[in-house]
This record gives structure tokens, sequence and C-alpha cells, in this order.
């Protein structure tokens, strides 16, 4: 996760550390659309990064980028292409999450509110 280690340019130092240690490094993807295709950037650009990364895009049932959320397909996800890290941030999307989270707290991606006293079962798309 880049933001976990402070940004791209530490996370690059930490995988750098990890490839001179002789330290196998890999991702997870917990993180929001413009997080993941950061990672998603960086596997594919780092030779050290080797292993299967974990992918948690089932557990995300809302983004706030236009091509989100990522969803694998046959078990892999590709880069984005495009400018920066080839997402689009969606305004309306943002202020949405904004909103709910105003208005109802943190998210619990578990609660139905078309069901209410029932939670969905992973995976959740």
């Amino acid at each position: 996760n880049p933001t976990a280690h402070g940004g791209i340019v530490r996370m690059l130092r930490f995988i750098g550390a990890c490839e001179h240690s002789g330290i196998d490094y890999w991702c997870y993807s917990g993180d929001t659309g413009i997080g993941s295709a950061c990672y998603l950037h960086l596997c594919s650009a780092l030779g050290w990064i080797r292993e299967p990364n974990q992918s948690l895009f089932r557990m995300q049932p809302m983004d706030v980028i236009e091509e989100g959320p990522f969803a694998p397909k046959n078990n892999t996800v590709p880069v984005p292409e495009g400018y920066g890290l080839g997402v689009t941030l969606s305004c309306d999307r943002l202020a949405a999450c904004h909103r709910d989270f105003v208005e109802n707290g943190p998210c619990n991606k578990y609660h139905d509110p078309a069901k209410p006293g029932t939670y969905r079962r992973l995976p959740l798309n």
C-alpha cells in the first residue's frame, strides 16, 4: 500500500531495501482505485515484485474512480493505461462517498440497504 509507506518514493525505497536484503515483496489491495492503480503500475515496473499480490477487490462495493472498482478477470487485473496513473477521479462518486460518510459514518461493506437487517456475503460483485 503506497499510503502506508508514505508515498510512491518511500515505497520504492522500501522495495529496494527488500531487494537488497533478499526479502520478497508483494502488495495487498485493500486500497482505493487511486492507490490500487499506483501499486499496479509499480508491480508491472519492478522486477523484484514477482510473487502474486493479494487482491481484496471483491470486497470493494464502490470507488471514487470512473473506472472502478477494479474487478479481476481470469485472476488478473490489467494495469490502467493513460495519463498519470491511468484512472480518472469521479467528482460525483467522491461527493457521494463524502455524503455517505457524513450521514452514516464509516462504510460497512456488508450492510445491504435494500435488505435491512441482513448482511451481504463475499464476494460482493
